[in-house]
């Protein structure tokens, strides 16, 4: 089965998902962030879920069956020049056995990369309740959409590392002509380390900014010096900054999301992208995550430190 068609396939099914499933909750929407929440619900409702696992069981009915005609075209044609080797019906039946149980080995690859209990988490805010005019709306804009934001690319991950976990299982019954798509091939290593990352995305996210600043949780909470603004103000500026923080923080979180399938891309030899790209992408996003953290290290640095500075915790 070529991948593309695959994954034309998945993407029209996702799209028809979206466009055909109905929430109550749609018509009394009444901010940004439930409606992100109402794609979020249905990506999570299992619909999506269900029709990739129904696709994979499918997938892996026909691999077994094929590799069942192909083992016996093996025996029948033992000796003559069109003998069929006895791995092209190996390599489906594992394919298909893999296929058939989706669920295990989405389990077994959530953990294959052990990197567990360090969740990437964002730090205390300030409130926001006295501002007014500008600052008041973007504080509020912010605070609607940033846990749904987090959940929805929570949800996209997972998904992702379900189709990834399903194209590196049919690659498996490819034949090393494939190149760095073959079975053993660089793009297939990369395919199901790439789903393991994205099933465990918070936890990687979480690992790269624990190797880069000593810390899973992100430094969000400003303390402003007296001497940069007066104690009155600061009640002021600290949300609106914390605001400012928490959409780098998504963003950041976005970059390093798309950094795996950069990554991906790179290993099945797109030549439309670099490794210098993808770690890009995982640095760049590591440090928007956790630009709080970047700040308080370049003031220590240059001597801006207490009365002086804007420190993150």
């Amino acid at each position: 089965m070529n991948i593309r068609y695959l994954n034309k396939i998945i993407g029209l099914s996702f799209v028809a998902l979206l466009a055909t499933t109905v929430r109550a909750e749609a018509a009394v929407a009444n901010g940004v962030g439930s409606l992100i929440n109402n794609v979020t619900n249905t990506l999570n409702g299992g619909g999506f879920y269900s029709l990739l696992s129904g696709a994979a069981y499918l997938m892996g009915l026909l691999f077994a069956l094929t590799g069942v005609f192909k083992f016996k075209e093996h025996v029948d044609g033992q000796g003559s020049r069109n003998e069929i080797p006895l791995g092209a019906a190996i390599k489906r039946f594992v394919a298909g056995g893999m296929l058939l149980s989706l669920p295990f080995m989405s389990s077994a690859m959530q953990g294959s990369l052990g990197v567990t209990g360090t969740v990437i988490s964002a730090g205390a805010m300030h409130g926001g309740g006295g501002l007014t005019g500008m600052d008041a709306m973007i504080v509020a804009f912010m605070s609607d959409i940033a846990q749904p934001a987090v959940d929805l690319l929570r949800i996209v991950a997972f998904l992702g590392a379900i189709i990834f976990l399903i194209i590196g299982i049919i690659r498996l019954t490819k034949t090393e002509q494939e190149g760095a798509r073959g079975p053993a091939g660089l793009g297939t290593i990369m395919t199901f380390l790439t789903s393991g990352a994205l099933f465990s995305f918070g936890n990687m996210a979480g690992a790269f900014s624990n190797s880069i600043f000593g810390s899973s949780q992100t430094a969000t909470f400003v303390n402003i010096g007296a001497n940069v603004l007066p104690a009155a103000d600061v009640a002021q500026v600290a949300p609106v900054i914390e605001a400012v923080m928490t959409f780098v923080y998504i963003v950041g979180l976005i970059a390093f999301l798309r950094g795996w399938f950069v990554l991906k891309s790179f290993a099945d030899g797109n030549s439309q992208v670099s490794l210098a790209q993808a770690i890009t992408f995982l640095i760049g996003g590591s440090l928007a995550i956790n630009l709080g953290a970047v700040i308080d290290a370049v003031q220590n640095t240059v001597g801006l430190v207490g009365a002086n500075s804007i420190t993150f915790n």
